[in-house]
C-alpha cells in the first residue's frame, strides 16, 4: 500500500507543520520563499518516500537501511555540483571515511537482509533499484534546500518548509493513490487491521520530530553533515531495533559493523577537521601580511 502510506505520511506532517507554525503565530503573509522552491522540494520529497515505499514490496527493510547507509556519497556529490568547489570542496578522505562509515552500519544489517546468502535476485535487484532512486531523490532535496532556501538573508522557519512542502507532495501523492485500484485493497486491508492505523499515528509523529531536526541541521550545518549525521542516527536505531525491540543477541556482523563505523566516523571528522585547518591558514597569512606591511 505505498501509495496510502505515502499519502498519509505527506498529510501528517502537513498538519504537525501547519499546528507549529499556528502556535508560533505564523501566517501565510509571513512566508519569503518563493511557492516555485517549495514545489521543487515537493516533487523529489514525493519521489523519495514513494519509492523507498515501493521498494519494501521486492526487498527486506533491513536491506534497504543498508542502501540509505551510503547516502553522504550522492550528497557530496551533489553539493559539490550545485554549490561549486569553493562552498562544497572536499577531500579525497572526506568520501572515503563517508564511504566507510556507510559500509560499516550497512555490514551490521547483513545478517538479516536479502542478499545475506550472497545471491542477487531480480527482486532484490529492483528493489534495491528503487532505494537507490529515493537516495538520490532525498540528497537532491537537502542539497536545494542548502543551495537555494537556506541561502537568502531571511530564512524560513523549518515548520513552514515543511508545511508547503508535504502540503504539495499530499496532493501529488493523493492524484496518485485515487487513479490506481488501491483505495478498494487499502479500505480492506486496513478495515481487518484498525491498529495499524495508531501505530502509524504515533509512528508520523516521531518522524516529523526528527525531519523538524534534520531541517535545521540542513539550515545551520549543511546538506553533508546532516546526511552523515542521520546515517550516525540509523547505527542508533539499528541497535535499538535489534536489541530492544526484537530482542536479538548481538553477533559478530554487528560487532564488526560497528567498529567499521567507528572507524569510518572518525576518518571523515578528521578528514574535515584538517581541511578547515588547511583552508584557514592562507587567510591567516594574508592578515599577518598585509599587518605587518602597514
Amino acid at each position: 500500500h505505498r501509495g496510502f502510506l505515502t499519502l498519509c505520511h505527506s498529510a501528517s506532517y502537513c498538519c504537525f507543520a501547519g499546528l507549529e507554525l499556528f502556535r508560533d503565530g505564523w501566517s501565510p503573509a509571513k512566508r519569503t520563499t518563493p511557492l516555485r522552491d517549495y514545489a521543487i522540494v515537493a516533487v523529489f520529497c514525493f519521489l523519495s518516500v514513494f519509492l523507498a515505499n515501493a521498494s519494501l514490496g521486492y526487498i527486506q527493510y533491513s536491506t534497504r537501511v543498508m542502501v540509505k547507509c551510503l547516502k553522504p556519497l550522492p550528497t557530496m556529490a551533489l553539493s559539490r555540483i550545485m554549490l561549486g568547489r569553493e562552498r562544497a570542496a572536499y577531500g579525497v578522505w572526506e568520501y572515503v571515511g563517508a564511504l566507510v562509515l556507510g559500509l560499516g552500519l550497512a555490514t551490521a544489517t547483513l545478517d538479516g537482509a536479502d542478499f545475506a546468502g550472497g545471491e542477487a535476485s531480480p527482486r532484490l535487484v529492483l528493489g534495491a533499484s528503487l532505494a537507490g532512486l529515493a537516495i538520490l531523490a532525498d540528497s537532491f532535496v537537502s542539497t536545494f534546500e542548502q543551495c537555494t532556501i537556506f541561502a537568502r538573508e531571511t530564512r524560513p522557519p523549518p515548520a513552514e518548509l515543511v508545511l508547503y512542502t508535504y502540503a504539495m507532495a499530499a496532493f501529488q501523492s493523493f492524484l496518485v493513490f485515487v487513479s490506481s485500484d488501491e483505495p478498494q485493497h487499502a479500505y480492506t486491508f486496513f478495515s481487518a487491521n484498525p491498529t495499524l492505523l495508531a501505530k502509524m499515528f504515533c509512528s508520523e509523529i516521531f518522524g516529523y520530530a526528527s525531519i523538524s531536526m534534520v531541517v535545521r541541521l540542513v539550515a545551520h550545518y549543511g546538506a553533508t553533515n546532516a546526511e552523515v549525521a542521520k546515517t550516525a542516527r540509523k547505527g542508533v536505531v539499528l541497535f535499538f531495533s535489534l536489541v530492544v525491540i526484537e530482542g536479538k543477541a548481538i553477533k559478530g556482523a554487528q560487532v564488526r559493523g560497528a567498529l567499521v563505523f567507528l572507524a569510518g566516523t572518525a576518518v571523515f571528522v578528521e578528514a574535515k577537521r584538517r581541511r578547515k585547518a588547511r583552508s584557514s591558514r592562507p587567510r591567516l597569512y594574508q592578515q599577518v601580511s598585509t599587518e605587518g606591511l602597514v
